[in-house]
């Protein structure tokens, strides 16, 4: 990867970096929802947004850079193709551990309580869940090797 490449994506990702933490900041400090039923943070729909589009950026990285890759490298294009059957492979045990059952939310008439979005919900957490201690796993495994040489 080329400096001025590998240069924009550090300051792109302490862009995303710092507007995730202001999302963060927004939900847990910028007040509830006054006359709901239960306690509601003002900005939900703010993080909810945000935690989409991030998932939505990093699955449309994960596919395009491997495709980046096999046109102008095919023959290192194996490694790019391997992340991307990882990444099905993550997709297909969130699918298969997440759950379709109705929730019994007392008051909520609302359309999204139904078995596909439920399962497309919990296939978007367990994938997140899934990739987050892969990414700590993967930090704390690289310093402990960079360590030990």
């Amino acid at each position: 990867m080329s400096n001025t490449l590998s240069k924009y994506l550090n300051i792109l990702t302490y862009v995303m970096l710092g507007l995730t933490v202001v999302f963060v900041a927004m939900f847990y400090f910028g007040g509830e929802v006054p006359n709901a039923a239960y306690t509601t943070p003002v900005h939900t729909d703010s993080l909810i947004y945000w935690a989409k589009a991030l998932f939505y950026i990093t699955v449309g990285l994960s596919i395009l850079f491997p495709i980046i890759q096999l046109v102008t490298n095919p023959k290192g294009a194996i490694k790019g193709l391997a992340g991307l059957a990882g990444l099905g492979l993550v997709i297909l045990i969130a699918y298969s551990l997440s759950d379709g059952t109705l929730l019994n939310l007392p008051g909520y008439t609302g359309e999204d309580n139904n078995p596909s979005s439920l399962k497309f919900a919990d296939t978007i957490l367990y994938t997140m869940y899934i990739l987050g201690v892969g990414a700590i796993a993967s930090i704390v495994v690289t310093e402990a090797l960079r360590k030990l040489r």
